[in-house]
Order: structure tokens, then sequence, then C-alpha cells
């Protein structure tokens, strides 16, 4: 006697399902692939700098190289540099710049002279970490963290044997270290122009990334590493590869969470009711699994307090939205709208350049990460209502941008 439709297709759901979570599990363990011959850890530099440790198995010593993400950024961004250095036999430490990643300090802006200045913790930070290291032979910041490293050098003493600086223009005198800037051709801060323009040092560009991209562009950081070795008079050792399977783990695991975000709430009834929660949950477990070696998104308690915030402000905004009769992706144009026109002051107003490019980049990066939101709250909204949608939208989105936002005085 052949069975119902209806049990038949509960059967193949089942099925899908189990397949997804094989998927999802097979992203996650591809994204822990790291290369061979190199080893990671967490430490803890100075009383407190969290820092990856990304150091070669073979004895040492080694040559030092301290690494410095960029605003909005944290240890993790810089991994792809630290892990290419580390096969070429470099000791690395990548660190969190205060107010960011899982660093205990706030991030606090200053005032003088009428213009607002780099916080004096993060501008520190180089010296602070070469004093405990001993001696750094290379170093590499983006965006603010070379920033940060200009300042070391021209205020601090700062002494690398090759500073690179990634995605922004390098100021160094006449006494500071051999320099080598990097850049992606579709950088929205610093045009390549504005880069070439340099007549002190080398600039590499390359055409894949943008400035978000340049801390995982293969082209960037295969010239770090041959300016690096050539530094300290190492050989060049072939590209890492690693990074491959690492990010067909992460389209692993992101095309299995998609599945599992459709299919998990209509297995039973009781699954569907909670589909607002189900479908946010299912996507963050998958990106925590496969993006928290190298993009850093593993939850913080410190960072849940301003998430809950972020929760309820995202949520009302969105009802408002909803009693507008607009669509949920409007939020996601006005914090668009508002990056653009931190830009505009940004260059209007350049001696306050800091504040402006941290407020910019705080709106692009909620602008980037609203935009996956919203389909997350879509899909909520698929067998659901409205409300579903907001609230797995509000969820999803109040995590991963206060995962990345600033922490401030």
């Amino acid at each position: 006697m052949p069975l119902p439709k209806k049990c038949c297709g509960a059967r193949t759901n089942r099925w899908v399902v189990a397949a997804a979570i094989a998927t999802v599990s097979a992203g996650a363990k591809l994204s822990r692939v790291i290369e061979p011959g190199v080893r990671v850890d967490n430490v803890v530099l100075t009383a407190n700098t969290p820092a990856l440790r990304l150091s070669p198995a073979t004895p040492g010593p080694h040559p030092i190289a301290l690494l410095a993400h960029g605003a909005t950024g944290s240890k993790e961004n810089c991994f792809r540099f630290g892990e290419a250095l580390a096969a070429a036999g470099f000791q690395c430490y990548s660190v969190d710049l205060a107010g960011h990643g899982e660093s205990p300090q706030p991030c606090s802006f200053w005032h003088v002279d009428g213009k607002w200045r780099w916080a004096t913790n993060i501008l520190l930070k180089p010296r602070e970490v070469e004093r405990a290291l001993g001696s750094v032979d290379v170093f590499i910041g983006h965006s603010m963290g070379s920033g940060a490293g200009e300042w070391s050098v021209n205020e601090d003493r700062f002494r690398p044997k090759l500073f690179i600086g990634v995605g922004v223009p390098v100021e160094l005198g006449e006494h500071g270290p051999p320099l080598l800037v990097l850049a992606g051709l579709f950088d929205e801060i610093y045009r390549p122009a504005e880069l070439r323009a340099q007549t002190n040092t080398k600039v590499v560009i390359s055409p894949w990334s943008d400035h978000i991209l340049e801390p995982f562009d293969p082209v960037l950081v295969n010239a770090a590493v041959k300016a690096a070795c050539a530094t300290v008079g190492k050989p060049v050792p072939a590209a890492p590869s690693a990074w491959r399977w690492r990010f067909a783990g992460l389209l692993l695991g992101i095309a299995g969470a998609l599945v599992l975000m459709f299919r998990l709430p209509e297995l039973h009834p009781r699954l569907a009711r909670t589909r607002r929660w189900i479908v946010p949950a299912v996507l963050l477990i998958a990106i925590i699994l496969t993006m928290g070696t190298w993009i850093g998104v593993t939850p913080q308690w410190r960072r849940i307090p301003p998430q809950l915030v972020l929760l309820v402000v995202i949520w009302l905004a969105l009802a408002g939205l909803s009693r507008l009769r607009m669509p949920r992706w409007s939020l996601a144009v006005v914090t668009g709208i508002l990056a653009l026109g931190c830009l505009a002051l940004r260059i209007a107003y350049p001696a306050n350049m800091f504040l402006f490019a941290m407020l910019m980049n705080t709106l692009a990066i909620s602008t980037l990460l609203l935009l996956p939101s919203t389909l997350v709250g879509r899909i909520a909204t698929r067998g659901g209502s409205r409300r579903d949608g907001d609230v797995a939208m509000a969820i999803f989105a109040s995590y991963v941008i206060g995962q990345f936002m600033p922490m401030f005085y």
C-alpha cells in the first residue's frame, strides 16, 4: 500500500534537513584548515592586548611581524597576512586594537585645537606591543591600523625594518623605515591614483579588491610576503593555498544554512511557529562556525549589551517601516545615505577625517550587513507573517552589526 503524499513529503524533508546539517558540518570542518606548518594560538600581549599568534612549527628564533587591523575590524581580519608570513618563517602577532574585537579597552576620541584626533590607546599600541615583544621586523597595518603604526613611527620611535600600509597613504618622514603600500583597485576611501602619487615608496595595486576585502586579497598578501622575506633575507615560499579550503567551507556552510532556513521550520508545526527565532539562529550558527577563524564573529560577552540595544532599535525601525508600508531594505538605504554623507564630510573637513572615517566605516559596514539581514527577514516571512520577518531581521542584524561596531566610552 503506497504511503500518503504528505508522509512522503515529510520523509523527504527530513532527508533534506539531514543533508543540509551535514553540509554545514563539512563547511565548518573546511573553514578550520590552516596552512601546513603553521600553528595558531590565542595570547595576550601586555596587560590588555588580545592577539593571535601565528608561528612556524619549526624551532626559532624567527623574525617578528606585528599586524594591526582597520576600523570595525579585529585581529582575525589579518589572519591571511599572518598565516602567509608564518608559513614563510615569521612569528606573527595580530592584535585587537582598543574598542575592537576582544579588547577590554574602549575606544575614545580626544579633541585638540578644534580637531578630533585618534584615541590615545589606539595610537600607542604598536610601540607598546614592540616593547613586550622585544623588536618588530615587519609591521603590517590595514587602514586605521596603518595610521596607528604611522603615528608610532613619527611620534613614538617605533622602528620596524619594514612598514607595510594597506589601503592608506603613509608618511614616515626622512628617518622612517622602508615603506610598501598595498591597496585594491576599487578602494572607496583612497583612490589608487592618490596612492600612486606617493614618491617615497613602492605601491602595489590589486585588481580584485576594495577597502574591506584588502586584508584577504591573495595578490596583496603575496606582495607583503615577498617584501618581508627580502627584508630579512629569507627565500620566498610557494603562495599559501589553505585559504581556498576555508572559502569553500564558507560557501558550503552558507548553502547548507540557507536550505535549513527554508526546510527546518517545516519539520513540525511547533517549529513553524518559532520560525522568527529559528531562521536567524541557523544562519548565525553557520557564520560563526565557518568565519570565526578568519573574520572574527565568535560571540563575546561584552558585546551582548550593545547587541541587545541594537536589537530593540532595529526592531522599532522595522515596525515603523511596516506601519508606513515601506520595504525592509529601506533601512539599508538610509544607512547607506548616511555613510555617503560621512564620506562627503570627510572630504569637506579633512581636519576631522578620523571622526568622519570611523562613522563612515561603521555605517558602511551596517549597510552591507543589513542587506543579507533583509534576506533573512524575507525567508522568515515565507510561511509566517511580516512580524516574523521583522523579528528575524532584527536578531540577525543586531548580532552581526554589534559584533563589528567599535566600543566607545
